[in-house]
């Protein structure tokens, strides 16, 4: 991901990236939230390149909505660039290892937000002819549904490889995750049979051009994290929900719905949750069954939440032709 950067620091920030990158660091994540403090700094007119304290603070205000980790991930990464301009003898402020952003409780999406966010997502058509953005129009009608559906990680999901997609079988390899452990992930019928229609219409000119489930527009690259949130950024704020939601959704919201509504259904159809849960913490990759239910605990009214059927993949996933046109022909 190459970003160009235009405030006070561009220079500091080019030669700071190229240092991580020579360092064998991917850095994709990070350098998305130094260009959007690079933006933010742009607005201002800085013309000082000297990290304030004030500074940092105003920056991080922008996102109070964020919930308390993604704030003390961008503060982090604040902090590594802070500490190069210390080293290039520069002053800058170093915010705090401890820091910790405002505790946000997370978006639980009812039934009717889950429907109107994948009718944008599945409305959405690119104004471009070129073909590699219609394919990422398709990637992402897949890939939103993956969080939703099985409770993927975004960088689960986003760093798929072809080889650990079995769609015969309808199960996923998620290799080296959150605590560099492996597991397999087994998907609802449904959502296999459109994995199945997704693979079958990757450009067929190109059947082993990419080693990713979803490559980026250049097929040797995945999806990128700043790609992701803002398509489904664009997507929730064109539903009607997008200005009267008290507390706005995040793409790992998605992976939250999936868990509290999961957890409703047993409570519904009486199956104690102590008998469950270990099964459900395997599946979600968590270390142990209070991280699992710590995503149930911090729901505001938790109990009372989606006392429903789960019909949300019934809701969304759409219907598999038998044949369809294959749009890269």
């Amino acid at each position: 991901m190459k970003k160009s950067f235009y405030s006070c620091f561009a220079s500091d920030l080019d030669i700071f990236i190229q240092t991580k990158h020579q360092n064998g660091f991917l850095y994709e994540s990070a350098e998305y939230i130094l260009h959007q403090f690079d933006v933010f700094c742009s607005g201002r007119q800085l013309c000082n390149p000297e990290i304030t304290k004030d500074l940092v603070n105003d920056w991080l205000a922008c996102y109070d909505g964020n919930c308390a980790v993604t704030t003390a991930g961008r503060a982090s990464v604040i902090r590594q660039f802070s500490l190069y301009l210390l080293s290039m003898g520069k002053n800058a402020y170093i915010p705090s290892q401890k820091f910790r952003g405002k505790q946000r409780l997370a978006h639980v999406m009812s039934d009717p937000e889950i429907m109107e966010l994948f009718e944008q997502i599945d409305l959405y058509i690119p104004d471009s002819k070129i073909p590699s953005f219609h394919r990422l129009a398709m990637e992402y009608r897949v890939i939103f549904r993956l969080l939703l559906c099985c409770g993927l990680r975004v960088s689960e999901a986003r760093k798929l490889k072809k080889q650990d997609v079995s769609l015969k079988e309808g199960i996923l390899i998620i290799r080296c995750s959150k605590g560099n452990k492996d597991r397999i992930v087994y998907l609802p019928e449904d959502l296999r049979e459109l994995c199945l229609q997704y693979a079958e219409q990757m450009p067929s000119s190109h059947p082993d051009a990419s080693e990713w489930f979803f490559p980026a527009r250049e097929m040797d690259n995945l999806l990128t994290v700043g790609i992701i949130d803002r398509r489904f950024n664009l997507a929730w704020n064109s539903t009607s929900f997008a200005g009267i939601c008290p507390n706005k959704p995040t793409v790992h919201s998605l992976r939250h719905t999936f868990v509290v509504k999961r957890m409703n259904q047993w409570m519904k159809e009486d199956i104690p949750l102590d008998s469950m849960l270990p099964y459900l913490s395997k599946y979600l990759g968590h270390s142990s069954v209070e991280d699992t239910f710590y995503y149930y605990h911090q729901i505001d009214a938790a109990f009372n939440l989606v006392r429903v059927k789960d019909n949300k993949s019934k809701m969304i996933i759409p219907e598999v032709a038998d044949h369809e046109d294959d749009i890269f022909e």
